[in-house]
């Protein structure tokens, strides 16, 4: 997010790193230290909303998404009820993950009101092959780890680092705390060949499927036009033979958490078939977060334009 919408500013530049770089120990602090998991949401609402006001640029754009998905005018009441819920759904997950994520387990698996495909995850499991679980920006993502280290499975998530250290380190400490092990890529060279060797190990990897970093993405329609989606996962799966599952974890209204396991999409074929095997596979996972999003508008966090990208665009 923060390399679509920076400021070409020093000054700004600096002064947002302190904000976020003292923000997210901010959630981390009242995670630790309220006795009520409510107050720390009550906190997050006030962020939210001053957050909104200080910064139009990424209140726009966000709007500009919302009603892409709603399929209304920005300046829809509509759309503006639901965008600024998103704010507040996104900076109440992040007080969410710190809280369970310095909790016992059982704290946030009494959370999970449903568990829908476990079956189709088990089964993949029962292969004793690698898998990737292939997630969006929805919903809690980040507690899918402490679901899967429950069940005392170990999960590698792939991040393209923060561009703020402070929260960045913050960050990574909690998933460690949470039984998950960062493995950090930038889209260039051989950073993926740990992937590689990890999957034809049999591990799991958790990755995000719906954010085209590396600008070499594929078309595929999303809310009534095509957006490049990233072709890395799918070309991960395609070298090493691992199932794609699509893996999402949202809330519900009286904020419980549901994971959703789709059916495992595997990428096969000979060489010359493995392009139309992957836009297939493609097309079936955005259909699902397509789903999702309907149902949960306001639980997809993006805060650049995402249909007139602006790294895509040279602005």
């Amino acid at each position: 997010m923060q390399d679509r919408m920076q400021s070409d500013s020093r000054v700004m530049d600096l002064a947002y790193g302190a904000v976020f770089g003292s923000l997210f120990p901010l959630f981390h602090f009242a995670a630790r230290s309220f006795s009520r998991r409510e107050r720390g949401h009550e906190i997050a609402d006030q962020i939210a909303n001053a957050f909104m006001l200080l910064r139009p640029k990424y209140l726009e754009a966000i709007l500009g998404n919302t009603a892409q998905v709603l399929g209304l005018k920005p300046a829809h009441a509509r759309v503006e009820r639901t965008a600024h819920e998103m704010v507040r759904q996104h900076a109440r997950a992040w007080v969410d993950f710190f809280w369970y994520g310095q909790r016992p387990v059982e704290e946030a698996l009494a959370q999970f009101a449903s568990l829908e495909g476990m079956d189709r995850f088990d089964s993949v499991l029962a292969e004793g092959r690698g898998a990737i679980l292939l997630t969006a920006h929805a919903g809690n993502f980040e507690l899918g780890g402490v679901l899967l280290r429950s069940r005392n499975l170990k999960v590698h998530a792939v991040y393209k680092p923060d561009r703020f250290a402070a929260v960045e380190r913050l960050r990574e400490g909690m998933r460690a705390q949470g039984g998950v092990v960062g493995i950090p890529v930038d889209g260039v060279g051989f950073s993926t060949l740990p992937l590689v060797r990890l999957l034809r190990e049999g591990a799991l990897v958790g990755m995000q499927g719906d954010r085209d970093f590396s600008l070499n993405g594929v078309p595929i329609p999303f809310f009534g036009r095509d957006v490049p989606f990233p072709r890395g996962p799918w070309e991960l799966a395609a070298m090493t033979g691992a199932p794609i599952i699509t893996s999402f974890f949202y809330t519900d209204e009286e904020r419980r958490f549901h994971a959703h396991f789709g059916e495992p999409i595997r990428i096969g074929g000979a060489r010359g078939e493995r392009m139309e095997a992957i836009q297939t596979g493609m097309r079936a996972y955005v259909a699902d977060l397509e789903a999702l999003i309907r149902r949960h508008p306001s639980q997809w966090y993006c805060f650049y334009p995402f249909w007139d990208d602006p790294a895509r665009h040279g602005s």
